[in-house]
C-alpha cells in the first residue's frame, strides 16, 4: 500500500470515529440543554466547580485509554466554554 493509499484508509477510519462522535455530541448538547433548564443563575450556568470536575474525569478517562490526557482535556474545555455560552444564550431567550 503507498502512502495515498495509507492516508486514504486511515481517513475513513477517521470518517467512521466522526459517525459515532458526532451523534454522542448532539446528545450531550441535548442534555446540556436539559440541566440548563434547572439552573437558576449564570453562575449556576457557569458551574466552575463542575467544570473542574468534568475536565478532571476527562483526563482520567483519556489516560485510562492510553490517550493524549492535555489534548483531551483541551477539546473538552472547548466543548464546556461552548455549552456553556449555548445555555446563556438559551436562558435569555426564554421568557
Amino acid at each position: 500500500m503507498n502512502t495515498s493509499e495509507e492516508l486514504q484508509t486511515i481517513r475513513q477510519h477517521i470518517d467512521r470515529v466522526d459517525d459515532q462522535l458526532v451523534p454522542l455530541l448532539v446528545q450531550r448538547i441535548d442534555l446540556a440543554l436539559q440541566a440548563s433548564r434547572h439552573k437558576r443563575t449564570e453562575e449556576e450556568v457557569r458551574g466552575c466547580d463542575r467544570v473542574r470536575i468534568v475536565l478532571d474525569k476527562a483526563a482520567v478517562r483519556a489516560t485510562n485509554a492510553g490517550g493524549h490526557a492535555e489534548t483531551v482535556v483541551a477539546i473538552y474545555r472547548n466543548i464546556v466554554h461552548e455549552l456553556t455560552e449555548l445555555q446563556l444564550r438559551t436562558r435569555e431567550a426564554r421568557p
